[in-house]
């Protein structure tokens, strides 16, 4: 199956091209030669492709993926953030975003503007960043916060 990213890309994805990516998902760090084996795509056609992937802009960056506990951040919590009638909601996403232990804002639909990821060392640490920096902020309205028990991160093209 063929499936057409956005009309400044065109570039068509196919069950080749999902492969690889699936492997990289689960290991930013492989070669071209493991990604090869892994898929039972030709090397050439892995390079080809990879570059192809990397000029058309599908592939922005390589990243790691950390074990957060033992960086001394277990706590992860999901901050609903309801914006203040008036409120520049991008400004405020903008903010939020360069606060410590944020790893991600979201402007969503629904209820709350804005969903923020945390990842804190304690409950006190989490306490301090809402009740200090985000509910002080005349931008913000109301806050509703959400603590994981537990994180998945899923590889894959899912």
């Amino acid at each position: 199956m063929i499936e057409k990213m956005d009309e400044k890309a065109k570039t068509e994805i196919d069950g080749k091209d999902r492969a690889i990516l699936a492997e990289l998902r689960r290991d930013g760090g492989l070669s071209e030669q493991k990604l090869a084996k892994k898929t039972g795509i030709p090397m050439t056609t892995v390079h080809n492709r990879l570059a192809r992937l990397k000029q058309s802009g599908v592939i922005t960056q390589y990243t790691v993926r950390l074990d957060f506990a033992k960086l001394g951040q277990p706590i992860t919590a999901y901050v609903l953030v309801r914006a203040a009638p008036q409120a520049d909601q991008k400004a405020l996403m903008e903010h939020i975003a360069r606060l410590p232990n944020i790893f991600e804002v979201a402007m969503v639909t629904g209820e709350f503007d804005l969903m923020v990821k945390a990842r804190v060392s304690s409950m006190q640490a989490l306490n301090e960043l809402i009740v200090q920096h985000l509910r002080k902020q005349k931008a913000v309205s109301e806050t509703r916060t959400m603590i994981s028990y537990e994180t998945k991160e899923l590889s894959g093209m899912g």
